[in-house]
């Protein structure tokens, strides 16, 4: 379950704010970058999408059994994306730039 929570977070992350990704959501139509930038809307359906996916990889990955396994997931990553989200967000803003920030 561990590794659904860090990828779903990792996938918002790169999908709304990282900026190695920043050429793909700046492009985003705003009803799109809004639901893109809510980490619990947007986990739940990467949660769902590896459900569906990652049995089929790695079948050690399934965190849940039968065909409602999807939903449950998706269900599970509305909560956890959002946890990991912070704590992805707080522990970047930590770590710190390695630049100094340019006063305009």
């Amino acid at each position: 379950m561990l590794a659904y929570a860090l990828l779903t977070t990792a996938l918002f992350y790169l999908g709304s704010r990282a900026t190695i990704t920043s050429w793909l959501w700046n492009r985003y139509p705003p009803g799109l970058a809004r639901f893109m930038d809510c980490a619990a809307c947007a986990g739940f359906w990467y949660g769902t999408a590896l459900a569906v996916v990652l049995p089929h990889v790695a079948p050690t990955l399934a965190v849940f059994d039968g065909p409602a396994a999807p939903i449950l997931t998706g269900l599970c990553a509305l909560v956890w994306t959002p946890a990991g989200a912070a704590v992805l967000q707080v522990s970047l803003e930590r770590v710190g730039n390695a630049l100094p920030e340019s006063v305009e």
